[in-house]
């Protein structure tokens, strides 16, 4: 039974340093990793937005703090993009990782009969995703008859959340053109921050929690925010979302990552 595991939104910072000077989010991300060998998976991927500023000057140094963590995985690893990295910087921090249809950054892969798409859905310096008409070529010539599951950062739809649905994605009519009618099983994104799933394009497009800081799926858009009023985000214990394959059914969950160790007879 191929067991898949989704690791997505880690916004590791440079070593001594905390996300928005708040956060240890590589102390947070670590929780994560160390509870994957208990899991066995045979797959790790990793939705995007693994550093908070990969574009610029910072980056290189938190990719090389994401590295370390990352190496901790025992299992066969995917990375792709989410809108806080960049494409070259993630080249250069992952050089043994194989990615497709340059200069974005794909994947695709057969795991026991289950395709499994990587799809970089990002706009290099925009919060907001898309699939431009290159990747809509990509992925049309990679979908076929198998049945499919397709791991990108952004979800191509509103997902019921104010505040991160404002932001947006270029081609959604597109990509659910490209997705309708085939054997997509499920869309697993990240960027929301939050566990959520809706039902879109014949399939489910559902994101993962954060291992950095969850936001609230109430949360209102930016214009709505009352004034002088702060944005919170949750420190929750981290969770971890699974997806088992075994005899033509995908069985997904959220465990946690670390299992409390009380217990009730039932």
């Amino acid at each position: 039974m191929p067991r898949i595991i989704q690791l997505t939104d880690s916004h590791i910072t440079a070593k001594g340093t905390l996300w928005k000077g708040q956060v240890d989010t590589a102390a947070r991300f670590a929780e994560q990793i160390d509870g994957l060998a208990a899991l066995a998976p045979d797959l790790v991927i990793h939705t995007g937005d693994v550093v908070e500023m990969g574009p610029f000057d910072e980056g290189p140094a938190e990719y090389a703090q994401a590295a370390k963590l990352l190496d901790r995985i025992d299992a066969p690893l995917r990375i792709l993009p989410g809108n806080h990295d960049g494409r070259a910087a993630m080249r250069a921090a992952f050089p043994g990782h194989q990615w497709d249809g340059a200069p974005f950054l794909n994947f695709s892969m057969d795991l026991d009969g289950l395709h499994v798409i990587g799809l970089d859905s990002i706009i290099e310096g925009q919060t907001g995703g898309a699939l431009p008409p290159a990747q809509a070529d990509w992925l049309a010539r990679h979908l076929d008859d198998r049945p499919t599951i397709i791991f990108l950062h952004h979800p191509p739809c509103p997902m019921g959340l104010p505040f991160m649905d404002g932001f947006g994605f270029e081609g959604t009519e597109a990509f659910a053109d490209l997705v309708r009618g085939r054997n997509v099983l499920r869309l697993a994104c990240g960027h929301v921050h939050v566990d959520n799933a809706v039902h879109w394009a014949g399939t489910i497009v559902a994101s993962a929690e954060a291992s950095a800081v969850h936001i609230h799926p109430d949360m209102p858009a930016f214009q709505q925010m009352p004034k002088g009023q702060d944005r919170t985000a949750g420190l929750e214990p981290q969770r971890l979302r699974i997806f088992d394959w075994e005899d033509g059914t995908l069985s997904v969950k959220t465990l946690p990552a670390h299992p409390s160790p009380d217990r009730a007879v039932i």
